[in-house]
């Protein structure tokens, strides 16, 4: 194929007696925007119906929503902290509160999330054209975190989720943009991580899954030491002031109270080896009948609260080293000598997240706090009407009955179903398989640890908490920033016809020859 006249499509320079010529006018911007638009349809009408279903929820609760345990517990230390840790909850979303509050009111933290949930569908669907995967299968991606009921639901909350998705998404992008990031982009990848952390502490943990994963695409030693040093570092700092504050090297408290939640449904303390001092954490219920996990955590009732640290009154604080291990310790006998019983309860747990339907049982936290609330919703499931500002001063939530009846009904069909994502998983799982056999050894390589890097990552986000916690659908919703844009590479990997991303070599002199012909046997581009 041979390249039209240099001056078949051009416009006309413009000439300045006594000056050079002027460089040729380009489009402008609307020719421009009608080229996207003309380009990525598909992906513009999803953007637009986002944007408009974002504008529904904002008129229909205002100025947002809370949750009556984790956004009151947000609001209250964004007005009190300053520098300091705080024990309960990592520090990264209080301060961003409190970094909100000094521009506008509490109506802007929603409005600054949904914008950050739009751009992540718009920054995964280029991600996935780079990264060689087709416009519908990026926009299949791209289509649950801009459309799914639940997405929007948990963006107009008070809650860390929103902005630890923005943030993780942009490390992403910084490491997976190029086959080979640079050195800037790992360092940018790792403050983002270590970001994200200090939002939700998980992150730390998908640090480290992208450290494996730069030692098994390797990519060289300096990548490896520029994103362990910008993750490590920050997070290394904020413990050693934690350690400074509270006694301990973390990055929050209170992980072996729910590590006791979690254990104590299926603790049979007739059959455990017990020191005596434990036997007060067992639970007067029978097992079927024993409540959810955070019954265990929060519930004044429970030997959390009742049971006393021998020498200690029953409670010291919400949290203290000794008060930590004694919880932790019955948690890990209880693992240790009912790993059976834990690990089924974990895997069904897990398999839970892929099952049609929202369900949850008597064990589970409830899917009614992430269903859009009405007036009538109990306070039972902690979304309460009376809310607080960044005062904190008490108001009543301002809600709109007719956007919320849309709302709550396209809630009962537009969301994620578990089959769905377990597809993903199966794609996921094919790509990393048949990558390197169907794209070459080293495109394939590169575009099967990048589909392991999402899948790993979108899989441990169920898994740590299905462990540890208790089984909760909003632990499900990062998933959808993983999980599907690795089925699209996937399906990119099992493409033989997909472009491939590779840093073009050199052309030798003879490229431009006539006749000439490349390595592989095939003619040069045209020009």
């Amino acid at each position: 194929m041979t390249s039209p006249p240099p001056d078949a499509d051009a416009t006309v320079a413009l000439v300045r007696p006594g000056r050079g010529r002027r460089r040729a006018a380009g489009p402008g911007r609307l020719e421009r925007a009608g080229q996207l638009a003309r380009r990525h349809p598909a992906l513009l009408a999803l953007v637009a119906l986002g944007c408009a279903l974002r504008v529904v929820v904002t008129l229909a609760y205002q100025p947002a929503l809370e949750f009556s345990g984790d956004s009151m517990a947000y609001l209250h230390l964004a007005h009190l902290m300053e520098l300091d840790p705080v024990q309960t909850r990592p520090g990264g979303y209080p301060v961003f509160l409190r970094a909100v509050s000094e521009v506008g009111g509490l109506w802007l933290v929603p409005v600054i999330q949904h914008v950050g949930g739009i751009a992540v569908g718009i920054a995964l669907y280029a991600l996935l054209l780079r990264r060689g995967a087709g416009r519908t299968a990026a926009t299949l991606a791209a289509a649950p975190v801009l459309l799914d009921a639940y997405e929007l639901n948990i963006e107009h909350f008070v809650l860390a989720e929103g902005m630890f998705d923005v943030l993780l998404v942009g490390a992403l992008l910084a490491l997976l943009w190029s086959p080979s990031p640079s050195l800037w982009a790992c360092g940018l990848a790792g403050v983002l991580l270590a970001a994200a952390a200090l939002f939700r502490t998980i992150g730390a943990t998908l640090g480290v899954l992208v450290l494996v994963w730069l030692v098994v695409r390797r990519l060289g030693w300096r990548r490896f030491a520029v994103t362990a040093a910008t993750l490590l570092i920050p997070l290394g700092a904020y413990a050693t002031q934690y350690h400074a504050t509270f006694g301990k090297f973390a990055l929050t408290g209170g992980d072996s109270y729910w590590l006791y939640g979690r254990t104590a449904v299926i603790a049979n303390c007739s059959r455990l080896s017990l020191p005596p001092a434990e036997t007060a954490l067992c639970s007067p219920h029978p097992p079927s009948e024993r409540p959810d996990p955070s019954y265990y955590v929060w519930n004044h009732n429970s030997p959390r609260f009742t049971a006393a640290l021998p020498g200690a009154p029953p409670t010291v604080g919400y949290s203290t080293p000794a008060r930590e291990k004694y919880f932790g310790d019955f948690a890990h006998r209880v693992i240790r000598q009912q790993t059976a019983d834990y690990t089924w309860m974990v895997a069904g747990d897990i398999l839970h997240y892929f099952a049609p339907g929202r369900h949850t049982s008597h064990q589970d936290w409830f899917n009614a706090s992430w269903v859009f609330p009405t007036s009538s919703t109990s306070p039972y499931y902690h979304n309460n009407d009376r809310e607080i500002d960044f005062t904190p001063r008490s108001f009543t939530r301002r809600d709109s009955a007719g956007p919320i009846g849309f709302l709550r009904g396209y809630q009962r069909v537009v969301y994620t179903p578990g089959p769905v994502l377990a597809l993903t998983v199966l794609l996921a799982g094919a790509g990393f398989v048949m990558a390197t056999r169907r794209r070459g050894k080293i495109i394939g390589r590169q575009l099967r640890w990048d589909i392991a890097l999402l899948t790993v990552a979108g899989l441990t986000l169920i898994v740590v908490p299905a462990a540890t916690v208790t089984f909760d659908y909003r632990y499900l919703l990062p998933t959808l920033v993983l999980l599907p844009p690795a089925a699209a590479l996937a399906v990119a990997a099992l493409r033989r016809e997909a472009p491939d991303l590779v840093r073009p070599r050199r052309p030798s002199r003879r490229a431009g020859r006539p006749g000439a012909r490349s390595r592989g046997g095939l003619p040069p581009a045209a020009s």
